[in-house]
């Protein structure tokens, strides 16, 4: 996956994912590479191995209770990683992803993220006058 960020960063993401249906959990381990476009050979790249939990509820994957057992600084020409911020490359055990699953055949399918909905409780005042 790659993803143009502002100030015409680039973000490339590579995962290797292995899952097992049968045990409902996933092992993953991704490579993250920022860099940009004037210059690719100048890059930061950390590499984040972690497991999760799964369930099904009917075409619905469930994926909760992530963790991170490591992670591992590459590469960082452009100086952007420390500790804090290779946890925002990470899920937390408190968080749970929904992806609607479609099958392209006995073999493959691909996940489709559903995104939560926030709510903001909003109330109409009106102005008095003065």
């Amino acid at each position: 996956m790659k993803s143009v960020l502002p100030d015409d960063a680039i973000l490339e993401v590579n995962s290797h994912i292995n899952t097992s249906i049968e045990d409902l959990n996933s092992y993953a381990r991704s490579f993250f590479k920022i860099y940009f476009k004037q210059n690719p050979n100048l890059a930061s790249i950390i590499s984040v191995e972690s497991s999760e939990k799964m369930d099904f509820e009917g075409d619905i994957m469930i994926s909760f209770d992530s963790h991170t057992h490591k992670t591992k600084l590459i590469k960082d020409d452009l100086n952007l990683f420390s500790p804090e911020s290779v946890k925002s490359f990470t899920r937390g055990p408190s968080v749970t992803v929904k992806s609607k699953i479609k099958k392209i055949d006995d073999e493959t399918i691909t996940l489709i993220g559903i995104p939560d909905k926030d709510v903001i409780n909003c109330s109409k005042t009106q102005k008095s006058a003065v």
